[in-house]
């Protein structure tokens, strides 16, 4: 593999940023798509309601202190000493005022702080607008700081483009999944069969839409950091992709299963399909965070395309 031990911390804060963010983000955009399908009278709101915006808090904390954290670790590696040095106040200024990263970070601290406030005023409207368009930003910002904030040219465009696309779907997708299991377990207890089913549905169409954002940009950005099949196969960064695209194949099968087989058996089978409908989201979930730590380390990695003649 062409990282060391030594970048461990790095890769594990990467992929805890990147599972707090899509979670945050994902629980901000269910809560939205599931608002319009309950009656201003529902009992349901309360019960799940709660449990999401504990959610994104709890995501949107972690984001930010992983965040602070990969901050320090840039830090270290930018200036070459080690962390008690880095963090000194001379080498954080420089990192933050003088690289892209550190701008991106600022930008994004940013973010956090406004979403933050629109989730303490979430019962005001435009306050969900706002929080919406901030969680948007907060995960397609994160293109920014990856392969594609580098990549040189028209393709750099390109590249970022389909990359913030990639980003925001992924956190619609499996950071959405954790909202949809909590909303599961909350129809589970109230036996709201009907309105499950207008829920579920409705993820399911912005799962779908998330699923084709995600095979058409992912196919951008493979092309432009893999190049070719024969990079794909005899690199370890192609390697770690294709264990990546399997990752994702076994989330597709779930998510068709759950679309096709189970969704429409709510209403006749009610809890027993409830159950299993769950279950296979958690399995979903757990696929998702797979992936996403798979992410954390092929971003520390050189792309296959410069690591083949």
């Amino acid at each position: 593999m062409d990282w060391s031990a030594a970048q461990a911390p790095l890769v594990a804060t990467r992929a805890v940023h990147f599972a707090a963010t899509a979670i945050t983000v994902g629980d901000v955009m269910f809560r939205t798509i599931a608002a319009s399908a309950f009656r201003p009278d529902a009992v349901m709101p309360a019960a799940f309601r709660a449990p999401t915006l504990r959610v994104s808090w709890l995501g949107l904390g972690v984001a930010v202190i992983s965040g602070a954290i990969w901050l320090l670790l840039q830090a270290v590696s930018m200036s070459g000493m080690p962390l008690d040095e880095a963090m000194s106040a001379d080498v954080l200024s420089t990192v933050i005022n003088e690289t892209q990263f550190g701008q991106v970070t600022t930008l994004r601290a940013g973010l956090a702080v406004c979403l933050a406030a629109c989730l303490v005023c979430h019962r005001v409207t435009i306050a969900r607008r706002l929080g919406f368009a901030a969680a948007v930003a907060f995960a397609a910002s994160l293109a920014w700081i990856g392969h594609a904030g580098s990549t040189a040219g028209e393709a750099g465009y390109l590249h970022l483009a389909a990359d913030a696309l990639h980003l925001t779907a992924t956190a619609a997708w499996i950071g959405g999944l954790a909202s949809l299991i909590l909303f599961l377990a909350a129809a589970y207890q109230s036996k709201a069969v009907s309105v499950t089913c207008d829920v579920v549905g409705r993820f399911s169409i912005m799962g779908m839409v998330s699923v084709i954002t995600l095979l058409l940009t992912g196919f951008i950005n493979a092309a432009i950091l893999v190049g070719s099949l024969h990079a794909l196969v005899v690199t370890d960064y192609g390697q770690l992709l294709l264990v990546k695209l399997v990752l994702v194949a076994l989330m597709l099968l779930l998510a068709l299963i759950n679309r096709l087989v189970l969704t429409p058996r709510l209403s006749a089978f009610g809890n027993g399909a409830l159950h299993w409908l769950k279950r296979n989201c958690a399995i979903e979930l757990a696929l998702g965070l797979a992936i996403l730590a798979i992410v954390g380390l092929l971003g520390t990695m050189h792309p296959a395309i410069h690591l083949v003649n």
